[in-house]
């Protein structure tokens, strides 16, 4: 089976994956060398900013005339990063994940309210497979189901259901280029994420020595340039030509690759279950990638 332009946008989500499974490292490095991960993180947001102002300068007036959807849209996705990377500051990254994959569920389910996204077939074997590999990993034992137990893993919860609420609007707003969604959503993304810093239990804001901003200058600018602004590229591409539920499926896959990088670096653990829910998942992003069944044409964001 032969790739082509359509399949574009999945490999673009597929693509993002591999940072978005691993965004995490950067954060933990930037906190080790001594600048608190409230400014690490605060500051891999503001960079991609500060880059495509220029940019964003020359179009003002077309981006201030985007609309409402666009605004709302880019504020939805950028919460969701933004609350979801506090959560992996916070509380155990496999299970925080795992919480935050639910959102095929709101994806799906918003796409179909909101814009007649249809659930077709594949889509159900997708998701099925991906929330078999749920319970595996977290509701096959004692346990019990997968639910929040503490502020990280509710934010992981909170941030997957505003992320799937989001992918209806990246769909919807499709006609607006990309760059000034992007930059719409780094405008939102720095001040979400401090607000999310300010909830109790969180790290505390340590003052920022010029000896901790020069060591850590090297991972800040690498998570800001190599993972924050690639992998925010690249799903506003893949999600602008993709139902929701599509998007979110295929981005299972970067559970896979956060567990793993999750192991092999600290010490969460990682056994038979752990590779189960690693096939049904890669399983559920390979029927969605070979989905070729064509939608209706969506009612807008507007009408519905």
């Amino acid at each position: 089976m032969t790739l082509n332009k359509s399949q574009l946008p999945s490999i673009a989500i597929l693509g993002s994956t591999l940072l978005w499974g691993t965004f995490w490292i950067p954060v933990r490095e930037l906190n080790e060398v001594g600048l608190g991960s409230v400014w690490a993180t605060t500051g891999s947001f503001v960079i991609p900013l500060v880059v495509l102002l220029p940019f964003a300068l020359l179009r003002w007036r077309r981006i201030a005339r985007s609309g409402l959807p666009v605004f709302f849209g880019s504020l939805l996705v950028a919460a969701a990063i933004a609350i979801y990377a506090e959560a992996l500051l916070r509380g155990y990254v496999a299970r925080v994940m795992l919480l935050w994959y639910l959102t095929p569920i709101w994806s799906s389910l918003l796409g179909w309210l909101l814009i007649n996204e249809l659930i077709g077939r594949l889509r159900i074997l997708a998701i099925l497979l991906g929330l078999v590999g749920l319970f595996v990993i977290t509701g096959a034992d004692k346990n019990g189901l997968p639910l929040p137990r503490e502020t990280g893993e509710w934010m992981g919860l909170i941030s997957g259901f505003l992320w799937g609420w989001g992918m209806v609007y990246l769909k919807e707003t499709a006609t607006t280029p990309i760059m000034d969604r992007v930059f719409l959503q780094f405008v939102f993304m720095g001040i979400v994420f401090l607000f999310a810093s300010l909830i109790p239990g969180g790290t505390e804001m340590v003052p920022i020595s010029i000896q901790s901003l020069l060591s850590s200058l090297p991972w800040l600018f690498a998570f800001a340039l190599v993972w924050t602004l690639p992998v925010v590229w690249l799903t506003v591409f893949g999600a602008s030509a993709l139902y929701p539920g599509k998007v979110a499926v295929l981005l299972l896959s970067d559970i896979v690759i956060g567990i793993t990088s999750a192991t092999i670096l600290t010490d969460e653990p990682f056994g038979v279950r752990e590779i189960i829910t690693a096939v049904l998942i890669i399983g559920a992003s390979l029927v969605e990638l070979f989905d070729g069944a064509p939608q209706p044409e969506s009612m807008t964001l507007q009408n519905k």
